[in-house]
């Protein structure tokens, strides 16, 4: 049996843009066993898929000590493996990848790439998803990059249909917001979209979602907007089945953006001038939008007036 480990450093969202190079592995390989090494923060996005065998925990941006690293190697060389995938160069990973004897280790260029077999060139404009299924060539497969998908657990869709249902929305459907606190996009600014919305659309509720750390805004929005639903998943199933659910999702940019992108539902973006649309969205499809702040400017900068020419273009 075919043996396969991922390491995909980073958080949600890095996790997201690598399900499709799992999910062509798992076409190319289906007797295959694959296993995945991420961050402690990430592990929770394998409960929305089922391609992944095992997933192992080990913090790549920690300062990890060697009793920390001869752990993971241990792990990797009692798995034997016959392939392993790494989406971010690393000195110490490739070391470590050399050092357990699998057979084929397969990255971009970067630090340390003389301890792989195959160095995938990158091309750093390209959409990140691609950019991640480009590094299957190593193992032959030339099927072009396959959309995110996601697999939600039946106990997460039976949730957002009861929350639905709690929150008094019907045939309707709704709006979904996710406001973001860390990215800083300000509440006045969500009350303005959202109340131009309900001007336009007033039989379509509007729900914003609550997350640990925005209680402060959307207690400053639900003042502005009285009649705004609020929603509170408690997990990354809940919180996708919800976004799954929405007619239109309009959030700033974050690991959110991508369960938007990876269900299907319309999406708008709200993204910082240091974020690349074409690297990290599929501009290509219309359903996907997107405002940016100029250079020199932060989210807060982006009129809603803007955010709403988006919603309302054809």
């Amino acid at each position: 049996m075919m043996r396969i480990l991922a390491l995909v450093p980073g958080g949600t969202g890095d996790q997201l843009l690598f399900f499709p190079t799992l999910d062509t592995l798992k076409q190319q390989y289906p007797n295959a066993e694959i296993d995945v090494v991420v961050e402690p923060r990430a592990i929770a996005t394998y409960r929305i898929s089922q391609v992944a065998n095992r997933v192992l925990k080990f913090d790549f941006n920690d300062r990890n000590s060697l009793a920390d690293f001869g752990n993971l190697l241990g792990t990797i060389r009692d798995r034997e493996y016959d392939a392993a995938i790494l989406t971010q160069p690393s000195f110490s990973i490739n070391i470590l990848l050399w050092l357990s004897g699998i057979p084929k280790r397969i990255s971009f260029a970067g630090a340390g790439d003389f301890l792989l077999t195959d160095i995938i060139p990158t091309a750093p404009q390209e959409y990140l998803a691609a950019q991640n299924h480009s590094l299957l060539i190593a193992l032959n497969n030339q099927q072009p990059c396959p959309p995110i998908k996601v697999n939600l657990p039946k106990n997460d869709l039976d949730w957002a249909a009861g929350e639905q249902k709690r929150l008094g929305i019907h045939q309707s459907g709704f709006i979904l917001l996710n406001c973001g606190a860390y990215a800083n996009y300000p509440a006045d600014s969500w009350a303005t979209i959202a109340k131009d919305i309900q001007s336009k659309l007033p039989n379509l509720p509007i729900v914003a979602i609550d997350s640990v750390n925005n209680a402060d805004l959307l207690k400053q929005l639900t003042t502005k907007v009285p009649n705004i639903l609020i929603t509170s998943p408690t997990d990354i199933g809940k919180l996708t089945a919800m976004i799954a659910s929405a007619n239109l999702f309009i959030c700033a940019e974050g690991d959110a953006m991508q369960l938007g992108v990876a269900v299907g539902t319309a999406l708008v973006a709200i993204l910082g001038a240091n974020t690349s649309a074409a690297t990290f969205l599929p501009i290509q499809e219309k359903r996907v939008k997107y405002v940016q702040a100029s250079n020199g400017q932060s989210l807060k900068d982006i009129s809603p007036k803007i955010v709403l020419a988006k919603i309302w273009e054809g």
